[in-house]
């Protein structure tokens, strides 16, 4: 006899027991060499790293790679957290500020190994225009050549000045639900660091039922001179999907694409230090525990 158990719960609790952990991006990524690069002649210098790119993707994967990366992006990056203790850090979360053309965006976002896990944080978001989802990024550390983290994040339009975690809260009521970080906890600008991003963009790869867009991004550690040289450089590509229904060949190009892009050693990075790792170790005495 089969017994059938009934659960009566309310709309909070399914929120709370429940999580969409549908992956609608996967992004790879390869951190680059930056002292390949500087200000006055990053272009060129992207447009002959994509030449060899094209070259090694279309041969792995016998598909195209078309376009060009040209200059998309130019935006300023700020990223905040507790001085001294680095809390939102301590429980796996970032919180940054991009601005663009005068108009500031906020992202709050969460990562883990786990898929699930990262899917469970409460994100959503009041905040008009906010947008939310669940992503693959797919890295390289040491001798692991293909690494996935799970990252779940809300970017949200913002008028806020950044100062203390009621400007956290406001935009993330499910993240101060879970967390209770009090209003008046400051933030402050994670190692008085303002990044200039210049994000090149264009180009796609061709991998079946999906194209891939690719990007090369640099962060300067401060508005840039003509002999500029990136504190970080980073290549990635990303595939899109709201229903997550990738195929097995789509994901295996990708895979075989990013390890055609990390077979290209005299352009690739020694350090395997992240965007938000170097950020967080630009200033020693940040982050004190």
């Amino acid at each position: 006899m089969r017994r059938f158990v009934f659960v009566i719960c309310s709309a909070v609790c399914t929120q709370s027991a429940l999580a969409n952990s549908d992956v609608t991006s996967r992004e790879y990524k390869l951190l680059l060499n930056p002292t390949l690069f500087s200000y006055q002649t990053e272009a060129s210098q992207v447009n002959s790293y994509f030449s060899s790119v094209k070259v090694n993707v279309e041969q792995a994967i016998s598909r195209s790679v078309s376009g060009a990366l040209t200059l998309n992006k130019i935006r300023t990056v700020k990223f905040f957290d507790t001085i001294n203790t680095c809390q939102l850090r301590q429980i796996g979360y970032v919180f940054r500020e991009r601005i663009e053309n005068g108009d500031s965006e906020v992202t709050l976002k969460f990562r883990s190994p786990d898929r699930y896990i990262a899917a469970f944080e409460g994100l959503a978001s009041p905040t008009n225009g906010a947008e939310t989802k669940l992503e693959a990024d797919v890295g390289t550390t040491g001798n692991d050549t293909f690494k996935v983290v799970y990252s779940h994040s809300t970017k949200a339009p913002n008028t806020r000045t950044i100062n203390d975690f009621k400007d956290i809260n406001t935009h993330f009521p499910g993240f101060e639900s879970e967390y209770g970080f009090n209003d008046s906890l400051p933030l402050a600008q994670v190692g008085n660091l303002t990044i200039s991003e210049q994000v090149y963009k264009g180009a796609e790869i061709d991998l079946g039922s999906f194209d891939a867009k690719l990007s090369v991004t640099l962060w300067y550690a401060s508005a840039p001179s003509p002999s500029s040289v990136p504190l970080i450089a980073e290549a990635s590509f990303k595939n899109e999907d709201t229903s997550a229904d990738y195929s097995k060949k789509v994901v295996l190009r990708a895979k075989e694409a990013f390890r055609s892009m990390q077979a290209l050693t005299s352009w690739n990075a020694t350090s395997g230090a992240t965007k938000t790792q170097t950020v967080y170790q630009y200033s020693s005495g940040f982050c004190n525990q």
